[in-house]
């Protein structure tokens, strides 16, 4: 087994604007496995202030580790994107050139419905990307609270609201509700034709989003915080409780760990869904592979695979509101 790994910048066809700032650019690694089946491909993305960023001197400790075991070595730490990366490119490498994961969705069969993701803007501008996923058949549209001020992000919510009443809205607040002013915002979010949560206050006030979960009739769903709790998944889950968790396997340590929480969540009753971490094709076609054959009819937070104008187009494509794959020949062989 020979692993290798090289640093991309990859950069934004627009803009893009989140809880933390711009993004102009994004920093990935890719890395590349090869064995005696043939080469694969994975990515380890770096997410600023959520996760430390993998150093190459890590990169280069796990792939050698890696490389003389010839499996991911038990005691790299979890989350880490680099075990992502890795995972998904010892995954291809057994059977190159075909899908990771054999299923309807890879031989082409139905496609993996997907929401709309508003990005950060004024009102106006998101009310008119709104009204463009609709009309390109999108159910599910999803934005972040907490960026302009609440009052006009409710006003914006009861407008899209009455304008798309058969769209399902969930909001992301990335934690910007204080444990005071969380109730109330709620109650207004509710009222406004929202119809779920994620993250609503910072990780590590269990106590608070327990309660909150309990009492308040808005389904809350769990993001950030499963990186901080992945340790202690079980406790959290029967502590706290939440209506749904968003799975994230780049930053909560690879599809072992995915198909870990996911087995907890599905055990307790809690939607599930997974969402992309800004991946170039290579993680995010990984990403889709996984979904078709391990969470298949589920409405998934997965991107479209066109953030980026340097990136190459890969074998996952968005048509209408559902991404579906393009086999090749050796899908099939």
């Amino acid at each position: 087994m020979r692993i290798r790994w090289q640093k991309r910048v990859l950069h934004f066809r627009r803009p893009a604007a989140t809880s933390r700032g711009y993004l102009t650019e994004r920093v990935t690694w890719i890395i590349q496995a090869r064995t005696a089946e043939g080469t694969g491909y994975g990515e380890c993305c770096t997410m600023p202030g959520l996760l430390p960023e993998p150093t190459e001197s890590e990169l280069r400790y796990w792939c050698a580790e890696t490389e003389r075991l010839g499996h991911i070595p038990a005691e790299m730490g979890i989350p880490s994107p680099i075990r992502f990366g890795l995972e998904c490119a010892l995954a291809e490498a057994k059977q190159p050139g075909r899908a990771r994961w054999e299923s309807p969705f890879t031989r082409g069969e139905c496609g993996i419905e997907i929401h709309h993701l508003i990005w950060m803007s004024d009102t106006d501008s998101m009310l008119a990307a709104m009204a463009e996923g609709i009309k390109r058949g999108f159910r599910c549209l999803k934005l972040k609270v907490g960026a302009l001020p609440f009052d006009e992000e409710i006003q914006m919510l009861k407008e899209a609201h009455a304008a798309f009443p058969q769209a399902e809205i969930r909001v992301d607040a990335n934690g910007a509700f204080s444990p005071e002013e969380a109730f109330s915002s709620l109650d207004a979010l509710a009222r406004a034709g929202v119809s779920l949560i994620e993250q609503p206050i910072r990780p590590g006030q269990w106590g608070i989003l327990s309660e909150l979960c309990r009492r308040h009739p808005l389904p809350i769903a769990a993001d950030e915080e499963l990186i901080r709790a992945h340790h202690d998944a079980e406790r959290f889950l029967d502590t706290v409780m939440p209506q749904a968790l968003v799975i994230k396997p780049s930053l909560h340590g690879g599809f072992a760990a995915a198909e870990h929480l996911y087995r907890l969540a599905t055990q307790r009753g809690i939607r599930v869904w997974l969402n992309s971490a800004l991946e170039s094709h290579i993680g995010h076609t990984a990403l889709a592979e996984w979904c078709g054959a391990h969470a298949p009819g589920i409405l998934h937070g997965l991107g479209t695979g066109q953030l980026f104008e340097d990136d190459a187009p890969g074998r996952v494509q968005l048509r209408g509101s559902n991404l579906i794959y393009i086999p090749t020949a050796s899908d099939f062989t």
